[in-house]
Formats: structure tokens, sequence, C-alpha cells
């Protein structure tokens, strides 16, 4: 590293390697031949407790992750069997339980026990790609016919299917309603890999001792049953739902145990490891040279703290530059004296903090803030959000009178007045688009919220109206230029959305996908059509329509959708509060005339599409 460093021109005079190697060296020259008591003395209470506390880890780590595949996979199967019972057609049924085998592979089949209506689903690739016949299923549920009529009056249970199905297999029972129970059969696999094969061995049994998941294979196969084991007794006796303890099973062996009790079909996950296995380093140590170590000790800290004075110092000054930097403030300006390596460190973390400044510009300063405080979930996210798709109307015919200078000027300066309309009501830019023009993803509620959808969804509207207002500014302003008059054109709807980072290994980018993104970008389109510049959907409408006033368009036709959707043109902002509020936003908009604002929002401004119309 210094050789590193010193190439790139910066010269170091006083390197921190030459000082540690000082350090470093008087210490291995006193206190090697006593390193041995060290560990064996003042490490055995740290190893203990740290054995004790990795133990106690693994097993909530394992049982979380386990309960929570459980209340998934019955998450998902009463899903699909609420939306099967309220399909008529047959085909569409099978179509609805093919699509959701596709997407969980790992779920065999699911039954249920309706006299009437006795639903049989089976996922015939996975028997197929493990060899098994689906005729193992009904034999399962009639060995175990007791079991299904407990489910049936509302108790959850799982139960160990490898012995009947010669795979790992772990049957779910519980009430789908009232007096009918639902079977699901899936792969042990998918929960066998939530317990690792470490040196702490994990095993789950149910309500009756079955070993449903254990490292011994051979006992789940042969479908053991661990009533008599003495840490399964253990827990039985236990009135605690989560518990770590020291135990010494019935062969003499001491081990360190945890156990936690499960919310979901009465399961119990145990953790444990042999004490042996924790302490044999430490057995081996010896006690010699006690008071020489400490005396060695003693003196080392001395060293090492007359030494630690010349590093300490910087790192406490690198210490605050690195919580500014971690806090977001980027405009770090220090001049140290150091000639060591934390005087070229402090110099990079400031030319980095300048790095940085320049960096955010180029992305959405909301999810730096998220991301940075480690609040931005990996993977996919499902959201209630408001998403909306802005477009500059005509603008290709606009373009074709400017040169390249004139047509980036122009661009900027539109962005100028309409991104702080966005981020100024919470909102955030998810990309600039610029297929057939120049088009602004925004959402809310997506990586911040308001607190509730509708909150969201006013916060939408309310940025959308400043707009409007800051574009009639921005028309006055350019009068007798080459672009003389701009048009909006916006699409606005309110739905789920999946929300997350998505790319590769090279770049990702936190955006959304999902039906409702794609209904707002075709509700844009429609302005062109109807010569207005904001339109709504019906999601829109049932949730603020009540804050807006609006008007319908005739319905229009959507690719994908069976049925003409409604379609709402919002003319002014109905709710008093909510319009006072857009006007006081809008002073904080560059060059926006508080005379047009007026006349754009509120009781001033239009009352019928044909004033909107008429004025813009």
């Amino acid at each position: 590293m210094a050789k590193q460093l010193a190439a790139s021109g910066t010269k170091i005079l006083f390197p921190i390697g030459g000082k540690l190697v000082l350090i470093i060296s008087l210490l291995l020259l006193t206190s090697l031949s006593t390193i041995t008591i060290l560990v064996s003395v003042f490490m055995n209470r740290d190893i203990r407790a740290t054995a004790e506390e990795n133990n106690f880890t693994v097993n909530q780590r394992s049982a979380a992750e386990v309960e929570t595949t459980i209340k998934m996979i019955r998450a998902d199967t009463l899903t699909l069997l609420n939306i099967l019972s309220a399909i008529p057609n047959e085909a569409l049924m099978q179509e609805a339980a093919h699509f959701f085998f596709e997407q969980n592979t790992h779920i065999a089949a699911i039954v249920t026990s309706e006299p009437t209506d006795n639903w049989e689903l089976i996922n015939s690739s996975f028997f197929s790609s493990n060899g098994v016949q689906p005729e193992r299923v009904p034999a399962f549920i009639e060995q175990n016919s007791d079991a299904v009529r407990r489910a049936e009056f509302g108790t959850e249970l799982l139960k160990n299917g490898t012995p009947v199905f010669g795979i790992p297999m772990l049957v779910l029972l519980g009430s789908w309603r009232n007096g009918v129970a639902m079977i699901i059969f899936f792969s042990a696999e998918n929960i066998t890999e939530n317990f690792g094969t470490g040196t702490n061995a994990s095993f789950m049994v149910n309500e009756t001792g079955d070993a449903l998941v254990h490292p011994d294979q051979e006992l789940i196969r042969n479908g053991a049953n661990l009533s008599n084991d003495v840490f399964v007794q253990l827990a039985r006796r236990s009135t605690e739902q989560q518990v770590q303890t020291q135990y010494t099973d019935a062969d003499g062996v001491a081990y360190f145990g945890a156990f936690q009790r499960l919310s979901v079909a009465n399961l119990t996950v145990f953790t444990h490891i042999q004490s042996y296995v924790v302490f044999e380093g430490i057995l081996a140590t010896t006690r010699r040279n006690i008071y020489l170590t400490v005396a060695v000790l003693f003196l080392s800290i001395l060293f090492i703290w007359f030494f630690s004075k010349t590093i300490s110092k910087p790192l406490e000054v690198l210490t605050v530059a690195a919580e500014r930097i971690e806090e977001g403030d980027y405009h770090l300006e220090h001049k140290t004296k150091n000639k060591d390596e934390t005087g070229v460190l402090m110099q990079s973390f400031v030319n980095m903090s300048h790095g940085l400044a320049n960096f955010e510009r180029f992305t959405n300063k909301a999810i730096v803030r998220v991301a940075r405080k480690g609040k931005l979930p990996l993977g996919g996210v499902s959201k209630m959000a408001t998403v909306a798709f802005i477009f500059i109307r005509d603008f290709s015919e606009m373009a074709k009178g400017l040169n390249a200078g004139e047509l980036v000027q122009f661009i900027n300066e539109y962005m100028l007045r309409m991104v702080p309309c966005i981020t100024n009501t919470g909102g955030v830019v998810d990309k600039f688009l610029t297929h057939g023009g120049v088009i602004v993803m925004a959402l809310w509620g997506t990586v911040e919220s308001a607190g509730s959808p509708e909150a969201d969804a006013l916060n939408c509207m309310r940025a959308v109206l400043m707009m409007r207002a800051s574009l009639k500014s921005l028309n006055q302003e350019w009068k007798g230029k080459a672009v003389s008059h701009i048009k909006m054109g916006c699409g606005i709807n309110v739905g789920e959305v999946v929300a997350g980072q998505m790319g590769s290994d090279d770049r990702i980018e936190y955006t959304v996908i999902g039906d409702t993104v794609n209904l707002a970008a075709r509700f844009e389109g429609p302005n062109d059509l109807f010569d207005t510049d904001i339109l709504i959907t019906e999601n829109v409408h049932k949730l603020i329509g009540s804050y807006l006033l609006i008007e319908e368009m005739p319905s229009i036709e959507v690719k994908g959708k069976i049925e003409p959707l409604r379609v709402f043109s919002v003319v002014n902002m109905r709710d008093t509060d909510q319009a006072a509020q857009i006007l006081k936003d809008l002073e904080s908009i560059p060059k926006t005339s508080s005379t047009i604002s007026r006349r754009c929002v509120g009781r001033n401004g239009p009352h019928t599409m044909a004033e909107v119309r008429e004025r813009w």
C-alpha cells in the first residue's frame, strides 16, 4: 500500500507500517512464549459466551426462516384456493393452478377435504421430475385421516411424508374454511436448506415428536419419533418459547443447546453443538508464565498508548469526515499537516467527497439517502404506489426547429421547472425516457411514503398541478422564442407494483414494474385525443376523487384489458387545503409566477375542462 501511495506522487515521510513493525516486534519478542496462557485463560469465557451466542443465533435464524417459509406456502395456497373458488370456469381454474405450480415448483400437490367438491391439484412436473407416482397422495391422506379431521376443525399440523413418497416431503394440514381442510404437499428440501450443515446441528420435530428435518436423513426416511430424546424432553418440560441451555444426553455427551417453538403447526426447532468441539483448542493450552504475560501486556499497553497518539488523533478527524459522508454531507474541506498514510487518507477522503457530490447528481437523491441508511431492501417488494408519466406533447415537431445545443438547453430548462415539483412533494424521478419524446416517469409511495396510498396519490396530484402552473410560467417566459408553447400530457395510476433493485453485476437501478406502471404509461397518450393535460385512472378516482374537480372522458380500450377503461381528466383541486398547499409549494419552484399560479390552482383556477383548454 505504501508503494502504491508513493507511486501516486504522494511522499510518505513517516509510514505507519514502520511504527507498527516496531511495536509488534517488541511484543513478539517478549510475549511469544506466553501466548498460550493468554488463549487458555482469558479466551475460555469469551469462547463459551460466543459458542452459546452463535448456537442461539443459528437456532433463531433457522426457526425464523422455517416459519417464514411455511407461512408463505400457507398464504400462497390460501390465495390460490380462494381464487379458484371464485372462478366458475373449469378451464380457467386449471390454468390458474398450472400457473401457480409454475411459480411454486417446490409444492407437489394441494388437496381439500370439501365433501361436495374435493379438489386435488397435482403438480405433475414435480412428480415426474422426482420419479414419484401421484397416487401416493391419497395413500398418505388415508393413513393420516385423524390429522385431516383435526385440520378440518382448525388445528394446523406438519407431517413427515418422506416414508410414503420415498423423497424428502413435508405435508402441511390446516383449515381452509369452516369444516374444510387443506393438505399441502411440498418438498422438504425447501426447508432443509435453512438448517445448514455446519458444526451447529439443527433439527425440527412436530407436536408428537416426529422428526421432520434432521441431519441424519435415515431417521427421516424411517419416520423416526424423537420423543425420548433428552433434548426434546427438556423442551417439552419447559414453558418458554425460546431457550438456550446446556445438557447431557443419554450417552453422557455434553452439549450447548437452544430451541424455539414456532407459531405455526406447533413445531419446535432445536440446535446444538458438542461442548468438546468448542473447547478442544483451549483444553490443549497451559497456564505457564501467567505473571510474566501480565507484565508484558502492561508494558506493551504503555508502548502502544504512546505510539497510538500519532495515529489516534488523525483517525478522529477521519472518523468525523466518514460520519459526515455517511450522513450525505460531501462538502469536505480539510488541510492536513500529517505526512504519513493518515494525511494521504484524509486528502483521499476530501477528493472522494467531491466526487460523490458530483456523482449524486446522476442518481436519485431520495434513493441514495434511503440506501445509505441500509433501508433499501434487496430483491422485489410489493408496494402500493402512485405512478405518473409526464410527456411533452408534440415534442418531435418542436425539436425540428432546434439545433443540438438549443434542444439540450430547452430540455434542461424544462426539467429545472418540472423535477422540483416531483421531489418537493415526496416523489422520486424513476427515469427520464426519450422514446418518441421526453418522458418523465415519477413515483410516490415506493422509496418513501407519506403514510398511506391516499396521501401518496394526493402528493402526486399536487406535483402535476404544480407542473401545470410552472409550465404556464415557462410558456410566458418563452414567448417569441423558437419554442413558444409547450403542452404537457400526464397519465396517472395507483395500485400495486413490484419495487426493487434491478439490473446486473455491472449496473443496477431502483425501479418498479407491473400492470399499474403499464396502465399509467398508456393513460398518457389519450391526452392528444381528448385535448387534455392530466388523465387519471378509475383507481385514482376511487382513492382521491373527492379531493379533485374532474370531468369524465369517453372510456378507452387498452391493450391487455377486456373491457374499456374509464378515464377522468383533472380540472383543479377541489379541496381548499390541498390547493393552498400547492400554491405555497409553488413558491419554491424556480422562476414560477405567483400570479400565474393562482390562475392555475385554487378558487381562481379553472372549474371546467373547457376553461383548461382555453387557458392552455
